[in-house]
């Protein structure tokens, strides 16, 4: 995830409101030189942050948290990534299956071998 330069995204939603300087300052109970500087940092104090969400009604909270389209792509190259090994172990599966098959009907067709002569060496006694 990118870093977040949370006073950037304060400045840019405070700009969208078009609110005045002062009133915003009020709200925070602040002077207009310390929202300067809030429009200037990269980190804030979660206090501080909630109180900005209230005031703007905005959840710049929301910046920290992963986007969730990109765990979802993550999921997907992970599942993809199963699949293709499922499918390995499926495939190596049906040979085993297909060699096994083999097996029994070789040993059954060995089994008719043995029956059939053990019939003719009794009918020769």
């Amino acid at each position: 995830m990118a870093t977040v330069e949370i006073g950037q995204k304060i400045k840019e939603v405070f700009d969208q409101r078009q609110m005045k300087l002062t009133d915003f300052a009020d709200e925070l109970g602040t002077v207009r030189q310390n929202v300067y500087r809030i429009f200037k940092k990269r980190h804030l104090d979660t206090g501080l942050l909630l109180k900005i969400s209230q005031v703007l009604n905005h959840n710049f909270f929301q910046y920290y948290v992963a986007d969730p389209n990109e765990r979802t792509d993550e999921k997907i190259k992970l599942l993809k990534s199963e699949t293709s090994d499922y499918q390995k172990q499926l495939d190596l599966s049906r040979k085993e299956i297909d060699y096994l098959r083999k097996i029994i009907k070789l040993m059954e067709e060995k089994a008719e071998l043995v029956h059939q002569l053990g019939k003719d060496t009794m009918m020769l006694q």
